[in-house]
């Protein structure tokens, strides 16, 4: 488990995020406020960047977004759905789908979520074949017509803290299919172990900027 000086070191968010959870826990804003904060935060701070990673939330550049991102294709073992859950502006997919097709292992069909009206505008406007895939809407009340093989969720910071069990189990039981598999960093593994979600799976390398910080990717598979 990571402590607050390492997640202090990697995420730019840190404080941001906990400045807003301390906000909540004493009353001085409401859960919709919270949300709307939270959107209006990234939304402004991703749209400010002048490149697609930035965009998508990554701080470098496109060596370290393949460093830190490629151990997706280890959670991918065969054809079907995959929707990344907070995509932004969707270059994740736009690159998941690029390095899947290198590689001709896997036919995968790429959807995505985001609570922000302006980043999916803009990964509709970067990627407007995909413009029937790409969703607005807040994951943890958002309900999707179908379900998918993979379910990429980042983090689970997504909602409040005492929410997150719930948004957990909203995943499980709307987006991901029965023999799916739900895909999530690891800074709430103790968290989703206290749950009786064991990892399926798992891939680990050392962070790009930061060689001391493991990075770490597991999955789970539902049935």
């Amino acid at each position: 488990m990571r402590d607050e000086s390492t997640k202090k070191r990697i995420n730019r968010a840190y404080e941001f995020d906990e400045e807003q959870q301390k906000l909540l826990d004493e009353g001085k804003i409401t859960e919709e406020k919270w949300y709307q904060i939270n959107k209006q935060f990234f939304t402004k701070n991703y749209l400010a960047s002048d490149n697609p990673r930035g965009q998508s939330g990554h701080s470098g550049d496109e060596f370290h977004y393949f460093h830190s991102h490629s151990m997706l294709l280890e959670a991918v073992n065969k054809n079907g759905s995959f929707i990344d859950v907070g995509c932004a502006n969707g270059y994740l997919l736009e690159s998941l789908d690029k390095w899947i097709k290198s590689l001709g292992y896997y036919h995968i069909d790429f959807y995505g979520l985001d609570i922000s009206e302006e980043l999916i505008e803009l990964a509709k406007s970067r990627l407007p074949q995909w413009n029937d895939k790409l969703f607005t809407g807040n994951a943890f009340t958002w309900v999707p017509t179908m379900k998918f093989d993979f379910v990429c969720v980042k983090e689970l910071n997504y909602v409040p803290r005492d929410k997150q069990r719930d948004f957990l189990k909203h995943l499980l039981d709307h987006y991901v299919v029965q023999g799916g598999r739900l895909i999530w960093k690891p800074d709430l593994e103790n968290k989703l172990l206290s749950w009786g979600f064991e990892p399926t799976g798992y891939i680990e390398k050392s962070h790009h900027k930061y060689k001391d910080v493991p990075r770490k990717l597991l999955w789970w598979d539902m049935g």
